[in-house]
């Protein structure tokens, strides 16, 4: 699902459901560790997009158009069940420790209330980097 946006909204606005959708429901949101403003916008993106997910059927449709026919939703006039989904946000780091920035705990911490005030898992998960990306120098 990276990269693939839903213009939703009005004006020129566009939103990334998530990077990854599994089949176990499970909405991935992936974001490498660069510090706080890139950890605020996982959150960000993550909070936005579970509640459009759940609160708006136009939203749905849109999305709907844009998911692999495996996940594709049978109505998108119906609104999902959140407690089958768990919203994931996974941040990528080279270290062993993830000790977010004080900010993006914050910022974590309400997107995750929010998240849970409409009935989904949320987590976190620290994935650790153990080579180094061909395709990125450095």
């Amino acid at each position: 699902m990276d990269q693939k946006l839903v213009q939703h909204g009005g004006g020129h606005s566009k939103i990334e459901f998530c990077d990854v959708l599994t089949a176990e429901k499970k909405i991935i949101h992936v974001k490498r560790y660069s510090g706080s403003a890139q950890l605020s916008h996982l959150f960000a993106q993550g909070a936005v997009s579970g509640e459009l997910f759940i609160q708006d059927a136009q939203f749905r449709e849109k999305l709907n158009d844009k998911l692999p026919d495996a996940h594709k939703l049978a109505d998108p006039h119906v609104r999902p069940d959140p407690s089958a989904y768990e919203i994931v946000f996974a941040i990528v780091a080279n270290s062993d420790a993830l000790d977010i920035p004080f900010f993006s705990k914050v910022s974590f911490r309400n997107a995750r209330r929010r998240l849970k005030g409409y009935g989904y898992e949320v987590t976190k998960k620290h994935v650790l980097v153990t080579a180094p990306n061909p395709a990125r120098p450095g």
